[in-house]
């Protein structure tokens, strides 16, 4: 008979967000995580999380930081944490509003133990029910994966099917439809609902804090691809996303999102740079690294610039032409970290 098998739970949280992270933590507790640990990032609320810790001695380990260091730094800090934990064997990433559905980690136990007869070198994705890839990819069997070039004129012929299947079934009709991949191979993953043996930290290594925020769980869940290892989508794995319609009302992954007067300039930033230096990085032909430069330089500074010009004013146009500018050549030229921009930290 198999012995226990331990689960602890890695979680960042930041801002005024307790009211969410305590359903987290009540959800991991129903669910026999064995221990969680929080990172807070320099959060509003730490009094409450420190009165938390005490009434679940044991079971709730906070990490308190006197800055907000960013997602990459904050989940490194935490799997370091449960890693030189002997008692840890397995671990859960997740954000401070991501819910376990009840039964989740009894199921990815069984799972993991499944998929590892196909592969050693693996972690499984829980399925966000509010994410549209994670739909589109149980549902219609598109898998959520990397291109050497992302930019449509490289994939055209697959960007036309794939645009055709789309407009067929939107949102609501796919939420209808059958699932027709319950598990399904991803290239990638996000942090929350990520689930993994403790041992593929010492093949993959920590998230790489110089990312700040952006594209951090990108580059961490591809290095479990690059060596060979599989990353697993489950639909049976669910997660409830308890802040995500606030989230998604901001538009944040709209095309004009980085020209709108209210965008986080933070947000344009580390996205745009992120990206600049993940894609330079898995793309090891540098004639092909160059033309993906340039292919983002056109997109953003004449198609998308251009088009977006008549809807601010001048001065905020050039603004946000300088930072983006700055965001992908600090991108190219690998320069990462904490980044300041006119006087402004990043």
């Amino acid at each position: 008979m198999m012995g226990k098998r331990f689960v602890f739970s890695v979680v960042v949280t930041y801002g005024k967000r307790f009211h969410l992270l305590k359903q987290v933590v009540d959800a991991c507790i129903n669910e026999g995580i064995e221990k969680i640990i929080v990172v807070d990032n320099d959060s509003e609320n730490r009094e409450e999380l420190e009165n938390l810790e005490k009434v679940l001695e044991g079971k709730l380990k906070g990490i308190y930081l006197n800055e907000n260091t960013g997602s990459a730094s904050g989940f490194k800090i935490g799997l370091e944490e449960a890693c030189k934990d002997e008692k840890c064997q397995f671990i859960l990433l997740l954000d401070d509003d991501n819910i376990p559905c009840s039964g989740s980690i009894r199921k990815a136990l069984s799972i993991w133990n499944y998929c590892k007869e196909t592969n050693d070198i693996l972690a499984l994705s829980f399925f966000r029910q509010a994410d549209l890839h994670h739909l589109r990819a149980v549902k219609l069997g598109l898998r959520i994966k990397l291109h050497t070039n992302p930019f449509p004129w490289f994939n055209l012929k697959e960007m036309i099917a794939k645009r055709k299947m789309l407009n067929k079934y939107p949102i609501e009709a796919l939420k209808k439809m059958k699932t027709v991949c319950p598990i399904i191979k991803v290239e990638m993953a996000t942090y929350g609902g990520l689930f993994f043996h403790k041992t593929l930290i010492k093949k993959i290594g920590f998230p790489n804090p110089n990312f700040f925020i952006y594209y951090d769980d990108l580059d961490f869940t591809y290095r479990i691809t690059e060596i060979g290892g599989a990353i697993f989508l489950c639909s049976e794995l669910k997660i409830e996303d308890l802040d995500w319609p606030e989230w998604r009302t901001q538009n944040f992954n709209s095309t004009h999102y980085s020209f709108r007067e209210n965008a986080n300039e933070l947000a344009i930033y580390y996205r745009a740079r992120n990206r600049i230096f993940f894609e330079k990085k898995i793309i090891h032909n540098d004639f092909m690294s160059l033309l993906n430069l340039v292919s983002y330089l056109v997109y953003y500074f004449i198609v998308l610039s251009l088009s977006s010009i008549t809807k601010v004013n001048l001065k905020l146009y050039k603004r946000r032409i300088k930072l983006l500018w700055k965001a992908v050549w600090d991108g190219y030229r690998e320069k990462m970290g904490r980044a300041s921009f006119e006087g402004h930290e990043l």
